[in-house]
């Protein structure tokens, strides 16, 4: 089973790529080629202004990203070549860089088309697709060039890399056309993003529920606020916010506050008895000074920028710590040692490195892809504290049935004979006492051995060894009907085979339904039907009270509790429909085999 959540995780992982990159190149409306790419490095000192140096240039195509890079701000120029035609100097002209990592600016001919403080860029955010628009009004001046090349400038800037542009993404074309397609890819990027979410809400919602119902380990608690912490993290950092709070949202601390309670919390989980040891807990002292520094430092500072580095460096260091004590006292390469190896590659993955193509940040992604193996353990462990239960419900069962044994045999060994040597007595002196009296005695004796005998029967009904509880229920219906002046339908009565704990049990069942039925419903009337199937055997108790929400009583909640667990234990079906005009159906469907 672990191995099969691990393949469904990476299938997921697997299948949210495909889905970013099989957003194809549509096939362009106008005929504008971008060609000779060029790229040039240039220092953050301020000496960023055209015209830019010819020398430094190289050519794209014989030029690659660094893998590795330390975390601060840089400069990047990429330089090209196009030309428009002259049948296009009426049309409104745009330009896509496709989806970035980094904030842009673009020239042409050394005019900016999109300078930073414009409205188009204010909420720019990460691998959201921008477009520039190409003022027409400059079309007969002097913007572009219809006679000749036209060069553009591209200039990025990030504290991240791979910090460069992909040729095919860039397209000068229509401004509806790529408007449309920008949409389009945001939409994308919107649904692996909230499909996400949704997955780590309903791990969120999962873990609720089982604390509801009783599941309330502290491994279940740091599991729903682990996959809770997670999907804010993803959320503060998405596409899926309005673009103002979105924007405020993914450039201020709290994707990092997000994904630090996400950190510290799997780390809790992996440690003895979900304990921080003493030095992650220091670090998580520091790593709250920090988060607090960064909520009020200014957005996109250089001591922001610093501070989420230091940020990144103590989350690190707490994984470092709890891979090292969870490798060094686990031999097995389990689910806790992998997660861990799998967050904190990615958390150094994030530092030095940014993915191209990814929906969400890259410890972000680790951060989800581990909530696959945490759901994992947090079922089985309520697995096991159900069979726990289910277990211990059994064994109280049979404690109750060997008492109920015990308590029979008593009573047909002591008053059972006490009974039978009184009568005696009576007979045997039946001459010396007078008449009435004698009559009066034997009556009474009489009355008294039938109530001892219907007793004896509710504990231990003899019938129910044969295999078969159709004709002991059968009989207790019409013993409890007579007594009760309550008229009794049997529909049908198949008997079957069952194990004797499983007849008996059913036995059980159908006598706690027909005494609510006989004492606290007001029914008239009982119809039984004992139908044997080919899979399994169907008991329906119907009656015509007034049903069990009008006459609920303390007897009855433990009634129904004492059915409900009688049911499990022998793998059974039970369905109680309460009508207040029309009775209560006991229906319960016992399997044949397990």
């Amino acid at each position: 089973m672990m191995w099969l959540y691990k393949c469904l995780a990476m299938a997921l992982v697997y299948l949210i790529s495909f889905t970013l990159c099989a957003n194809e190149t549509a096939t362009p409306q106008l005929d504008i080629k971008i060609s000779h790419w060029q790229v040039m490095d240039a220092p953050i000192d301020g000496t960023e202004a055209l015209p830019l140096p010819s020398s430094n240039w190289q050519s794209l195509q014989k030029w690659s990203p660094p893998f590795w890079h330390l975390p601060q701000q840089k400069s990047r120029w990429f330089k090209a070549n196009f030309r428009v035609g002259w049948h296009y100097k009426t049309t409104p002209l745009a330009m896509t860089l496709g989806s970035l990592f980094a904030s842009a600016e673009v020239f042409v001919n050394g005019v900016r088309v999109s300078p930073l403080q414009n409205s188009h860029t204010e909420h720019f955010r990460r691998s959201q697709t921008q477009v520039f628009s190409l003022p027409s009004h400059r079309l007969w001046y002097s913007f572009l060039d219809f006679q000749k090349d036209n060069e553009l400038l591209i200039h990025l800037k990030g504290d991240q890399e791979p910090l460069t542009i992909s040729p095919e993404a860039v397209l000068i074309d229509n401004y509806d056309f790529l408007a449309l397609k920008a949409k389009d890819s945001d939409t994308l990027l919107k649904i692996a993003q909230g499909a996400m979410i949704g997955l780590l809400v309903s791990f969120g919602f999962f873990s609720a529920f089982l604390r509801a119902v009783g599941f309330k380990e502290r491994e279940n608690a740091l599991f729903g606020l682990f996959v809770t912490s997670t999907a804010f993290a993803i959320l503060s950092n998405s596409l899926l916010l309005p673009n103002s709070l979105g924007y405020a949202l993914a450039h201020s601390a709290f994707p990092w506050i997000f994904s630090s309670i996400s950190v510290f919390t799997l780390v809790g989980l992996f440690s003895e008895q979900q304990r921080l040891s003493v030095f992650v807990k220091g670090m998580l002292l520091f790593c709250l000074l920090v988060l607090s520094l960064l909520l009020i430092e200014p957005t996109e500072s250089a001591v922001s920028r610093h501070l989420s580095v230091l940020c990144q460096l103590i989350i690190i260091s707490a994984l470092i710590d709890a891979g090292w004590h969870k490798f060094r006292t686990s031999r097995s390469q389990g689910i806790e040692q992998i997660s861990i190896l799998i967050v904190l590659i990615s958390a150094l993955l994030q530092l030095f490195w940014a993915m191209d193509y990814s929906p969400v940040k890259p410890l972000e992604m680790a951060l989800f892809i581990v909530a696959f193996g945490l759901l994992f353990n947090v079922a089985l462990r309520f697995k096991h504290m159900a069979k726990s239960l289910l277990a211990l419900s059994n064994r109280l069962v049979s404690i109750r049935e060997k008492e109920r044994a015990r308590l029979t045999r008593d009573i047909h060994d002591g008053v059972g004979q006490g009974l039978s040597t009184l009568k005696l007595l009576i007979n045997l002196n039946a001459k010396k006492l007078e008449p009435e009296l004698s009559e009066m005695l034997k009556s009474e004796v009489a009355s008294t051995s039938n109530t001892l005998k219907s007793v004896i029967r509710n504990l231990k009904p003899i019938e129910v060894s044969s295999g078969s509880p159709t004709q002991s229920i059968i009989s207790l219906a019409k013993h409890n009907c007579d007594l009760a002046s309550i008229t009794l339908v049997v529909e049908r009565h198949d008997s079957v085979k069952l194990s004797q704990e499983r007849a008996y049990q059913v036995y059980r069942i159908a006598q706690e339904a027909l005494n609510n039925a006989i004492k606290h419903s007001d029914a008239s009337m009982i119809t039984l039907k004992l139908e044997g199937q080919t899979h399994q055997f169907i008991a329906t108790i119907r009656d015509n009270g007034k049903g069990v929400a009008q006459s609920h009583s303390q007897h009855d909640s433990y009634g129904m509790s004492s059915m409900q667990e009688r049911s499990m234990i022998i793998g059974a079906t039970l369905s109680i429909q309460d009508h207040v005009t029309q009775g209560t159906v006991v229906r319960l469907e016992v399997p044949y085999n397990d």
